[in-house]
């Protein structure tokens, strides 16, 4: 991976928070952790496979696509350092198969699998270190579900303007309300996390900006709504 140690790497993640490295070390031998570099476009995961490892995010950022009855392919959730995919299955074993049509690699990346089935019998262990680990599954499970949530909101409204309004609005919630939001999306993604046409998006974004209500350099928008 880069030539970067794999404890290293693992330790840098909030998965492994609070572990010295030689814990870090001994759990990623007990979970078969196992590092890989993908590059970007490469596909990650593919729809209907069995679901054996954890991927923990350690550089870099995953897009879990899906297609629509309609045939366009939106992105449901985004995953970025620090975040990972399977954790939630990890703790419902009937649930067998990852989510979405398929998860590919935005931009470079750097994940650290684990096996899902050691981890599920770690976590049924009564060792004290186990605490640590669960408490820190559990911060990046909530904010999974947070997400989640806040795509659920989005996509609920009915236009484009409404979605876009709406998603910029939590994320300068979620900053402090600061009228500056970092969008993680080029305007591709953008449009495809909104599930609508680039050339409807950049119409509305042009919109906005002209009744003064959104500015924007790149990725960083400023707000007035």
């Amino acid at each position: 991976m880069c030539g970067m140690n794999l404890t290293a790497l693992a330790s840098a993640t909030e998965f492994f928070r609070g572990f010295d490295p030689d814990e870090v070390e001994d759990l990623l031998f007990r979970l078969n952790g196992v590092g890989k570099s993908y590059r970007r476009d490469e596909i990650v995961i593919h729809a209907g496979l069995e679901a054996r490892r954890i991927m923990v995010v350690a550089s870099g950022r995953l897009h879990v696509y899906e297609d629509t009855l309609e045939g366009q392919s939106i992105i449901v959730r985004e995953i970025g350092p620090g975040e990972a995919l399977g954790l939630w299955i990890a703790h419902m074993p009937e649930k067998m198969c990852w989510p979405g049509d398929v998860v590919v690699a935005d931009e470079p990346c750097e994940i650290i699998s684990l096996d899902m089935a050691a981890a599920r019998r770690l976590m049924a262990s009564i060792e004290p270190r186990v605490a640590r680990l669960a408490v820190n599954m559990s911060r990046i499970l909530a904010r999974e579900l947070f997400t989640t949530w806040r795509k659920l909101m989005v996509m609920d409204e009915q236009s484009i303007e409404a979605r876009v309004q709406m998603y910029l609005s939590e994320l300068d919630n979620e900053t402090g309300r600061t009228g500056s939001v970092v969008v993680p999306f080029n305007r591709e993604h953008m449009a495809q996390y909104f599930g609508v046409s680039r050339p409807g998006l950049s119409r509305v974004l042009g919109q906005l900006r002209d009744r003064g209500l959104l500015t924007w350099r790149k990725n960083v928008f400023k707000i007035k709504f």
